[in-house]
């Protein structure tokens, strides 16, 4: 009788890995049809595009070099790969599948009690919120980024006993409203003007918004990259071929750009035909369009054909 039952046992058991084996291999072969990359895998085409891109500038090669030097030994820094290669943050933001809660605040009259007990004025929110790595909009409008939001605040209750205890620490201040807002929810925002302001007074939260001011590695990790270099991010494209500044000149325009393109996907960037209308449109934002264009459409086609493999 023990043995039938220890029999029955074994058989159920191998009965479970020969089960687990199949959906193992059964996934692997799904995996290999369907040709998915995960953003490890993104992020380490990433990493190798960016080093051989660069080393065939000549006058990169040293900080090249420096860079290797310091990396960590787990290559898998995903921000600092997304920031250096210029991805949409905005784009990541629509990608996001949960809340990513930002404050915004817009202030004026401050004061605090002098030494005799009386009122007077005294700017100190600007400078209590620089912990918070505050960005500030144009005028008295300042956006705190989700990254720097204290987790516990979760509604308005928990949003004005922060600011009375963080904040204002028993001085005066007049608010000209203070909102804990949902980036992913009933926010909109974005640059359409049709020209380039070469000193603006005022910001849209997206020009003021790096990766790393919004997002934790964990959370980067729950969002499908390569779709998003599907969509055709032109910022992405553009940004093996353009400097420091100018790539930064396009994030910030990218909305206004992608639309005057057409929105176009990463597949629709491949062609050549799309030379001559990248050039033209870009043509307001940098020099040396026709060469960027040239790249971008290059650059297209390399990760168009990587992301089949």
């Amino acid at each position: 009788m023990i043995i039938e039952v220890i029999g029955g046992w074994l058989k159920v058991i191998v009965g479970l890995l020969i089960v687990a084996l199949m959906s193992w291999g059964v996934a692997r072969l799904l995996n290999s049809i369907l040709k998915k990359k995960d953003n490890s895998e993104i992020v380490e085409l990433l990493m190798n595009r960016i080093q051989t891109l660069e080393f065939e500038k000549d006058d990169l090669r040293g900080s090249m070099q420096k860079e290797k030097e310091h990396q960590t030994a787990d290559k898998q820094q995903i921000i600092s790969a997304l920031k250096r290669k210029g991805i949409s943050t905005d784009k990541l933001i629509e990608r996001y599948n949960k809340p990513l809660f930002a404050i915004l605040i817009s202030y004026a009259s401050q004061k605090k009690k002098n030494e005799k007990g009386k009122l007077q004025k005294y700017s100190f929110v600007k400078e209590e919120l620089k912990r918070y790595n505050s960005k500030y909009l144009g005028g008295t409008d300042t956006l705190i980024p989700p990254a720097k939001v204290p987790l516990w605040i979760k509604n308005e209750k928990d949003l004005k006993k922060w600011f009375e205890k963080d904040i204002l620490k028993g001085r005066s201040c007049k608010l000209k409203f203070l909102s804990l807002i949902d980036l992913k929810k009933g926010t909109t925002w974005g640059n359409y003007l049709p020209y380039k302001q070469r000193q603006p007074a005022h910001f849209a939260i997206g020009e003021v918004l790096n990766v790393d001011d919004v997002f934790t590695e964990d959370q980067i990790n729950t969002i499908s990259l390569s779709q998003i270099i599907r969509d055709g991010d032109i910022g992405w494209l553009a940004s093996s071929i353009l400097n420091e500044k100018e790539l930064e000149g396009i994030l910030k325009d990218q909305t206004v750009i992608e639309m005057e393109l057409g929105n176009p996907s990463l597949r629709n960037l491949t062609k050549d035909d799309m030379i001559p209308k990248i050039s033209s449109v870009l043509s307001d934002y940098i020099e040396n369009a026709e060469e960027v264009a040239k790249s971008i459409v290059g650059e297209a086609r390399y990760w168009e054909s990587t992301l089949k493999k």
